[in-house]
């Protein structure tokens, strides 16, 4: 069994790597993001936004949680990854056949012809993605999370080299959809060549028996996962007009960006790491514990960033257009904020082969948050915003209340990664507000989202660097 530090390594190294080639392909992604806003009006976002919406359905139903049972499968990659692959794209044909038969419905559900083209075009992306996942789940499984860096980045790269052209010659929201195919191209291409292994198929019987019903639980997972991540943009999507939809979605990725993309790539790290302990309870908490309160660390003031400086940054990078964009980046940084506090827990479930309490946990949330968005969209966009809020907060409220019956974390665990990171963020939050409503409200938009980011960074980075110089200090005491 590997050494518990040596574990500890790498689920920190693997989730830096893995928020790095994140980072660093959403960044510019980002970059990519600010010029097109400039060139694209919010109803060509929100046109591309009903088409990744199916396209994210569509990928998850063809991917059938292979990538998840290479990681998981004991059996070397050679046995499962040909398994994998076969069931991949079988299921990818039979998905994308659907969504091209039915794309005409689904936009006149959406009242939005215009996008029947576009969810057919995406749709295609999904034959991609499906062999991707398993070259990426062999990565995964081998932990050879620095060769996930490049094709984030060339992904990134592509998009905007493809798509900042198109928009320039008047592709308008066509520019965002072959952005999005060419990216899934290079991403594929990439990861094929950097797992070092040739594609085969196999159908066999006992790697099969015990791979499907796995990934098919990692897939219903998935789904109810997306069910509820995906549900703010089907009822905006049925409910406004592309262009609000436009301005939402615009202010989730930023949190999505940032937030979210951290914990994500936590939980590729968390979860084989947390696989070779999964017979050892007692390192399994802890390790999960020093990993969280690190994630934490991050997670809290990013989130309370964004909500802070909401206005600034939106009117300083994408123009007075978005404003409406910049209320809703507020409310959705707490969402997010409260999302990664639960997030991260389903890792345990997975590390030790039970993804069905997962299953049955988002199944209950979605039961919650279908009728609670709903009701919240009569209020506007605003009124989903913080539907998405409540909605996190009973998602990570059920996930601890269960986590020490289904794996022994109970919300000690919680509370000691919380503690030092909430307290750091609240003094940071309490300070950054009052400068902003006494020196920095008048400023210009760039020069008052440079001081509050100065000012946030300047103090937390104090406190959190203080907090440990007393630690080091106490533990130094005793040798003395």
């Amino acid at each position: 069994m590997p050494q518990h530090g040596n574990i500890d390594r790498k689920i920190v190294t693997g989730a830096a790597l893995n928020y790095a080639g994140f980072f660093a392909g959403k960044l510019i992604v980002f970059l990519n993001t600010v010029i097109l806003a400039r060139l694209l009006a919010p109803e060509h976002f929100g046109l591309v936004a009903l088409g990744l919406l199916v396209l994210a359905v569509a990928e998850t139903l063809a991917e059938a949680g292979t990538g998840a049972a290479v990681v998981w499968h004991g059996a070397d990659v050679e046995e499962t990854a040909p398994v994998a692959l076969a069931v991949g794209l079988l299921s990818a044909g039979i998905i994308v056949a659907l969504v091209l038969a039915l794309a005409p419905a689904i936009a006149a559900f959406f009242h939005e012809p215009e996008a029947t083209g576009i969810i057919r075009a995406l749709a295609l992306c999904a034959l991609i993605s499906a062999p991707a996942s398993v070259f990426s789940g062999i990565l995964q499984k081998r932990m050879q999370f620095g060769k996930r860096l490049m094709p984030e980045l060339l992904k990134a790269i592509a998009k905007g080299a493809v798509g900042i052209p198109l928009a320039l010659w008047g592709f308008g929201a066509w520019s965002l959809v072959f952005s999005q195919i060419a990216g899934v191209v290079v991403g594929l291409a990439l990861l094929w060549r950097l797992s070092d292994w040739t594609p085969r198929l196999s159908l066999r019987p006992s790697i099969l028996r015990q791979v499907l019903p796995y990934g098919l639980n990692i897939a219903a997972l998935g789904l109810l996962g997306l069910a509820i991540k995906k549900l703010d943009v089907t009822i905006i999507g049925y409910r406004f007009d592309a262009a609000q939809l436009g301005h939402y979605t615009l202010a989730f990725s930023l949190v999505e960006l940032s937030v979210m993309g951290l914990v994500w790539a936590a939980s590729q790290a968390f979860f084989p790491a947390l696989a070779t302990t999964a017979q050892n309870p007692e390192a399994l908490q802890r390790m999960f514990r020093k990993g969280l309160g690190r994630l934490f660390l991050l997670v809290l003031p990013m989130s309370a960033g964004l909500a802070i400086a909401a206005e600034p940054f939106i009117l300083t990078l994408y123009g007075a257009k978005w404003a409406e964009a910049a209320d809703l980046m507020r409310i959705l940084a707490f969402y997010a904020m409260f999302y990664a506090v639960g997030f991260n827990v389903g890792d345990v479930y997975k590390a030790t082969g039970r993804p069905q309490v997962l299953t049955w946990i988002n199944l209950g949330n979605l039961v919650i948050a279908a009728p609670l968005l709903i009701a919240a969209a009569t209020f506007g966009l605003k009124g989903v915003a913080m539907g998405q809020v409540v909605q996190a907060i009973i998602l990570s409220a059920i996930s601890w209340a269960l986590a020490r019956r289904f794996s022994g974390l109970g919300p000690e665990v919680l509370w000691q990664a919380l503690r030092g990171p909430a307290l750091a963020t609240a003094i940071m939050a309490a300070v950054c507000i009052l400068a902003d409503r006494l020196w920095f409200a008048d400023l210009s938009p760039p020069l008052r989202l440079v001081s509050l980011a100065l000012l946030g960074g300047v103090i937390y980075g104090a406190l959190v660097g203080g907090h440990m110089l007393i630690r080091r200090r106490r533990v130094a005491e005793p040798a003395e």
